[in-house]
């Protein structure tokens, strides 16, 4: 496990909700993001690896007081980490 920084964050208004979009260069199994957000409706994230060389498919990511904890199915993937404020 250890602490990662997005490359880059954008936070996009959708009304009366934000849509908040973390791009990762590399995340490993339980690498943590802590994002500073209070609570989110919903979040979900994407691995962005070569389909045809991946021996893991998938993603899988938990939200809790604030802080990202990632689950890829390989280590060592640029990630997209998506979750929506309300």
């Amino acid at each position: 496990m250890a602490a990662v920084t997005p490359s880059t964050v954008t936070r996009v208004n959708l009304g009366s909700a934000n849509l908040v979009i973390a791009q990762f260069t590399s995340v490993s199994d339980t690498d943590t993001w802590a994002s500073g957000i209070g609570a989110v409706a919903a979040q979900w994230s994407q691995t962005n690896g070569n389909p045809a060389t991946q021996t893991s498919a998938g993603s899988a990511s938990t939200f809790s007081s604030g802080t990202v904890t990632f689950y890829p199915g390989e280590n060592s993937l640029a990630c997209t980490w998506f979750g929506i404020i309300e």
